[in-house]
């Protein structure tokens, strides 16, 4: 018993003395991260689907392969190469830009992405 106590008392001393060095600690603002938003672009009958909007730098871009040819999405500067086998889905992060892009495989496949 003796012992149990000499225990509780300890801790409340050292909380006590930690406690102002927690509360000295000046408030920062944190910084919330944005969520990301996922943007889908959709490549069917031998096109890409319509380009999302609103896209920022870092949201998700989605490819979804709904054709029964392989396709890629491949950017014309370099920034990105996704090959995508029928039924594939594919996930890339958004940079700041316009992207012009293509299929490598079906060259007449175009699009541009655009992110702020």
């Amino acid at each position: 018993m003796f012992r149990s106590t000499i225990l509780v008392a300890g801790l409340l001393i050292m909380g006590w003395g930690l406690a102002p060095a927690f509360a000295a600690t000046p408030a920062t603002a944190s910084a919330t991260p944005q969520a990301r938003t996922v943007h889908v672009i959709v490549l069917d009958k031998m096109v890409f689907g319509p380009m999302p909007t609103g896209v920022r730098a870092g949201d998700i871009i989605e490819w979804v392969n709904h054709d029964i040819f392989e396709h890629s999405a491949t950017a014309r500067d370099g920034s990105f190469d996704v090959d995508l086998k029928p039924g594939a889905t594919v996930r890339t992060t958004a940079k700041a830009g316009s992207f012009a892009f293509f299929c490598k495989f079906h060259p007449g496949m175009t699009g541009t992405l655009v992110a702020k």
